[in-house]
């Protein structure tokens, strides 16, 4: 640590090695900072997808009170990828008295 703290120093003292440190500086801080980014984005990503998983596992748990649900409706609901979409789905099921009224307003 100390021949690091050393060796800092004397970069420091020659003008043209601060300026390239301040450089080297700058480079890591950008790269944190597009690290930081990304990992935010992949984050959020996970986090919609997680929740996509749960609006479609808990729309079909619902569903299934009217019985058992059509392949071609438990394919269309779990290839859906569009959130918007899911929760229209989801309020539609609230308010479906069957499933073939659900299907139908899909």
């Amino acid at each position: 640590m100390e021949q690091l703290q050393n060796f800092i120093r004397k970069i420091k003292g020659s003008r043209e090695m601060e300026e390239r440190f301040m450089i080297f500086e700058e480079m890591l801080k950008e790269e944190r900072a597009e690290g930081f980014a990304k990992g935010r984005e992949e984050g959020r990503e996970e986090g919609l997808q997680e929740g996509r998983s749960t609006l479609k596992e808990t729309l079909l748990l619902f569903l299934q009170k009217f019985g058992d649900v059509p392949d071609e409706v438990l394919e269309q609901i779990q290839t859906q990828q569009d959130m918007e979409v899911l929760k229209n789905w989801m309020q539609t099921a609230f308010q479906s008295k069957t499933l073939e009224e659900f299907v139908q307003k899909m």
